[in-house]
C-alpha cells in the first residue's frame, strides 16, 4: 500500500510567496529585472564594480545637484 507523502514546496516557491504576501509589488518588479545587468555586474572583477558604483554615485549626485534649488 502506497503512502501518499505531502509535497514539500522548494525554498524558492516558499520565497515568492513569502514576498507576494508581504509586498506584491516587490513580487512584480521581480519580473521587469534585467538579469543580464546582474550576469554583467557579476562578471566583472570588485575593483571594476567598485570603479563603476563610484561613476554611479558622482553622477548621480551631479543630477541631484542641478536639480536643487540655489541656497539649498
Amino acid at each position: 500500500m502506497a503512502v501518499d507523502t505531502p509535497r514539500v514546496p522548494a525554498p524558492d516557491e516558499v520565497l515568492v510567496a513569502l514576498v507576494a504576501n508581504v509586498d506584491p509589488e516587490v513580487r512584480d518588479a521581480i519580473d521587469d529585472v534585467d538579469r543580464t545587468l546582474i550576469a554583467l555586474a557579476l562578471s566583472q572583477s570588485p575593483w571594476d564594480r567598485l570603479r563603476s558604483a563610484s561613476r554611479t554615485m558622482k553622477a548621480l549626485v551631479r543630477i541631484r545637484d542641478a536639480a536643487a534649488p540655489e541656497g539649498h
